[in-house]
């Protein structure tokens, strides 16, 4: 994943395309990091990438 990656804070609802103003929300994507797993999200019409700052540990076994 070679996309710029858009930092974003969720004050409310993160619904609609900062970027473009598509307003039917974005798709998941997910993109592992060392130890962890952060979960992007990616806007259906305009392709940006953002982090809302979720993230998972990932699991060993």
């Amino acid at each position: 994943m070679d996309e710029k990656i858009h930092k974003i804070t969720v004050t409310d609802e993160f619904k609609i395309c900062p970027l473009c103003g598509y307003k039917d929300g974005f798709h998941s994507a997910f993109k592992k990091e060392q130890e962890t797993t952060k979960w992007l999200f990616v806007c259906p019409s305009c392709h940006a990438v953002f982090d809302v700052g979720y993230s998972v540990v990932n699991a060993v076994g």
